[in-house]
């Protein structure tokens, strides 16, 4: 934002107004703020002003005749690149005298209007004082009763027509002019006008209005209020309001702000006057409804305030807290209602009961609530708007049983199926996680790999649970737009959920699958504990080649049988490495990829499911254009974690010995290991070069010793998978997922494309509410440990016996209790005690006689 200093010619002194920039500029701020540092007074001056500005880049003077001129100029100079402003301020005589051979009438005599009829003569001047000596906004009863705003409404209405009554009886005369006159009459009308805006701003323009709305409008000049976003609350006289529920409101946050305690005088809804509680505090604020019978001014303030600041501020009611915490809640439902207090001490210094709290936060989960139903009604037009600014993409809305209410959701986009079928690995990972809204739900994601092993998100659905019909309409949405060859190898990774595997074997029976071997162990592990099995099994699950694989399993049968027995039951295709399909590249053994892209989920979670899907579009969106422009920035052929895998294996190879045996074999010897590798069919006897794609540490021994450690760099590209390379990476993230405008833009989806018997809106549906408060913590195995923190078995530091601590210890200090190293500490704090009674009753003594100052240093002593 620009900042400009401002400077006015003002007669014949040149004023310094200070700095300002263009969205907190107006012609009457301008006006208002010249006129006080000439005079030192706050007001608007009766007369009417010219505002000019000068232009130094060509000389001229211009006149500014409205707010939008105003803030164009400024715009002007910004791009000149100036930072000073100089403005001319130029008074006009209110009343000018008839210019010389006006043709008026000169002998007609002055009509006389009754003022007994209703009619009062107003000047300006006078028009001020008679609107301070409004009767609506008097001051003369306030000792009495304060009237409550529904009570008075009536009554202040018709208090105010009666007293406004003379304003409306007043006749408008039409003058008459000599036919000629034309421009002398312009003349002397632009004398009186003064400057006048020409557009539509919140100030007032009176050269096309009547007499009696002229009036009104200058009546009106004030300071509208403005609340700046992390500015304080300031108020002056002539501040003005839109109606008195923002006065009311800006009054109380006033109150919450000072931490003081406000006493409505008059609340009404002609008057608002507001005193500070405390005795002998002088503070005072009065404002009334001016003539327009809407907007409130501030009249008098004594703006002083000589009382204590309180914290337990009765001004923050329920609706306040949770209007200020209201995106807070929504965005963390099961947030607890002692971080919101934490926020409120925090923020605004104030402190309020737990019951207010719980009021406020249930209040914000009601908007939250109206939120999630209102969404239902706008799916049809989302997934129209998708399919039109992504031509291509799959949005699909239907009905399915066994819960006919409940309609699935299925979003997926071109750009992402074209990017997995021409730069991915055949490899795609399936879960689910639960959606914690009002109307709960499950999100099914399918996730696969990109050539530097980043997230690709496939396709996502929302669905009532994680069934086997829920699971079978997913994956049948997926195998339709995806329509992957069936000559092309593919592997899906799962858990070992009954409906995804059924599912799985109905839509894609030709595909591999892996099972997730986090998953696996977690049951595995119910039966056979310990270490030992742990890790037995775990390299059992990574061994990439059938040799390592068995000795794994016969260890873990010769501690168990039974533990043998129970892996076997699960064929090793589905969970150890070394059986995996080797053209997929992939040495995956968990389904950690779609659990990660559960957690970039977030509170979004939480969120409705229009706005879940909107954050998932968008996150992708923006990951497309992102990496695409982060690709063009490699100088490697091989995406960096690639790199990174190559250069370890590459240090790890330096200590192997390397035998060859011509037609690029070779033999590599390692301390307690030997492998034969064939560079020509890419293979290694280890087994992870076939698996991964990716030259293990045996094969980039061989390959340096083959090209030459000057030209391994140059040339290890090509003992690297095609689909791990910069030209897949750059394939994967060719296409672009097009924006769609807000809500308020989305067009309506024509009749033509609705299914006979549906309509546009959605209704959202049934809510089921489970018995019991809501559980917040996620349930956890029976082997898995507590949630990181503080545990174990609280010391006492006195007597050094657990289950308690020292401020609970009931155990009297003996010499067998305290330690050593305290004793020489006592004998400086109690010598003429210590000859005279034993140490038990010194201890007693300090704890029962002189515990406001030796119970304080004994405590530094035991403590140390």
């Amino acid at each position: 934002m620009d900042i400009f200093k401002i400077k006015v010619i003002f007669g014949t002194e040149v004023v310094d107004v200070g700095q300002c920039d263009s969205d907190h500029i107006s012609l009457i701020l301008l006006i208002r703020a010249t006129i006080h540092e000439v005079s030192g007074k706050d007001e608007v001056p009766d007369e009417d002003c010219l505002v000019w500005i000068h232009l130094p880049w060509c000389g001229e003077r211009v006149q500014v005749n409205s707010d939008s001129e105003l803030i164009e100029f400024f715009q002007v100079f910004r791009d000149h690149g100036l930072g000073e402003i100089v403005f001319e301020l130029e008074k006009t005589c209110n009343v000018p005298s008839p210019p010389e051979g006006s043709t008026s009438r000169p002998n007609e005599e002055a009509e006389v209007l009754d003022q007994h009829g209703g009619y009062q003569a107003l000047g300006w001047c006078d028009s001020e004082a008679e609107m301070l000596n409004y009767d609506g906004d008097s001051e003369k009863d306030d000792d009495k009763d304060v009237e409550d705003v529904e009570d008075g409404e009536e009554e202040g209405r018709q208090a105010n027509e009666g007293q406004n009554m003379q304003y409306d009886k007043v006749p408008v005369f039409e003058e008459e002019f000599v036919d000629g006159d034309d421009d002398i009459i312009k003349e002397c009308m632009d004398l009186f006008e003064g400057y006048q805006s020409k557009s539509n701003d919140e100030y007032f323009s009176d050269s096309e209005l009547e007499p009696e709305q002229v009036r009104i409008a200058k009546l009106m000049k004030g300071i509208p209020f403005k609340k700046m976003v992390g500015c304080e609350i300031k108020f002056e006289v002539g501040q003005t309001f839109d109606n008195a529920k923002q006065m009311r409101e800006v009054f109380r946050e006033y109150a919450i702000q000072e931490g003081v305690a406000l006493s409505r005088v008059k609340n009404d809804l002609l008057r608002q006057t507001y005193k500070c509680k405390e005795a002998g505090c002088p503070w005072r604020a009065h404002g009334s409804r001016l003539l327009d019978k809407m907007t409130f001014m501030i009249k008098t303030l004594v703006d002083t305030h000589e009382c204590h600041r309180i914290y337990n501020s009765k001004e923050a009611k329920v609706s306040w807290i949770a209007s200020k915490f209201e995106d807070l809640v929504r965005r963390n439902p099961s947030i607890c209602v002692k971080v919101i207090s934490d926020l409120l001490r925090e923020r605004y210094k104030v402190s309020v009961d737990s019951q207010r709290l719980y009021k406020a936060k249930r209040r914000a989960l009601e908007g939250l609530l109206k939120d999630h139903a209102t969404c239902f009604s706008k799916l049809r037009r989302y997934a129209y708007m998708v399919s039109q600014s992504n031509p291509g993409s799959a949005i699909h809305i239907s009905t399915q049983q066994p819960q006919p209410t409940f309609h699935r959701l299925f979003l997926s986009f071109e750009a992402q199926k074209l990017g997995f079928l021409e730069g991915c690995r055949p490899f795609i990972g399936v879960d689910g996680c639960h959606l914690k809204g009002p109307y709960g739900g499950v999100l099914l994601s399918a996730v696969a790999l990109d050539a530097n092993s980043g997230l690709f998100p496939l396709d996502v659905c929302i669905c009532e649970k994680e069934t086997q019909d829920s699971w079978e309409w997913f994956l049948h949405n997926l195998k339709i737009h995806l329509k992957y060859p069936s000559d092309r190898p593919l592997t899906f990774m799962s858990d070992r959920q009954k409906g995804v595997i059924h599912a799985l074997q109905e839509h894609f029976p030709l595909a591999n699958r892996r099972y997730c071997a986090r998953h696996i162990y977690a049951n595995f592990r119910l039966t056979f504990k310990g270490d030992h099995f742990k890790k037995l099994f775990w390299r059992a699950s990574r061994s990439s080649n059938v040799f390592d694989f068995k000795e794994a399993m016969d260890e873990i049968g010769g501690i168990n049988p039974a533990a043998k027995s129970w892996l076997q039951e699960i064929e090793p295709k589905h969970w150890s490495r070394h059986a995996y399909d080797q053209t997929i590249r992939c040495d995956h053994v968990t389904n950690n990829m779609t659990e990660a892209f559960n957690s970039m989920l977030g509170t979004h979670r939480a969120s409705s499911y229009l706005e879940l899907l909107e954050f998932i579009r968008r996150m992708v969106m923006r990951k497309f254009q992102d990496r695409k422009e982060e690709c063009e920035q490699w100088n490697s052929a091989l995406p960096p974690r690639v790199n990174a895998k190559i250069l370890k294996n590459s240090k790890e190879s330096r200590v192997l010995t390397i035998i060859a045996a011509g037609n690029k074999e070779y033999e590599v010897l390692g301390p307690n290991e030997g492998y034969a590798i064939k560079l020509g069919e890419y293979s290694c006897q280890c087994g992870s070069w076939q698996v991964s794609g990716i030259p293990c540490r045996h094969a980039m021994a061989a390959i340096s010793h083959h090209c030459g450690k000057a030209a391994v760099k140059d040339k290890i590209t090509a003992y690297v998978h095609q689909s791990l390379t910069k030209s897949a990476y750059m394939q994967t993230y060719n296409g672009m997922i097009h924006p769609i405008p807000d809500q308020n833009r989305w067009l309506e989806v024509p009749a033509c494309i609705l299914v006979e018997g549906q309509t546009e809106h959605i209704d959202p549906p049934p809510r089921t509410v489970q018995p019991g408060r809501p559980k917040i913590l996620r349930k956890r195995e029976q082997d898995e440990g507590p949630k990181g923190g503080k545990s174990g078995t609280v010391t006492c530091k006195i007597c050094n016996q657990v289950g308690h601590n020292k401020r609970t210890c009931k155990n009297i200090l003996t010499a067998a209790l305290i330690p050593h190293e305290h004793f020489r500490f006592l004998n400086l704090i109690i010598p003429p005690l210590m000859a005279i009674v034993e140490l038990d009753d010194v201890s007693m003594i300090v704890l029962d006689a002189l515990d406001l100052c030796c119970l304080y240093l004994l405590n530094i002593a035991v403590v140390g």
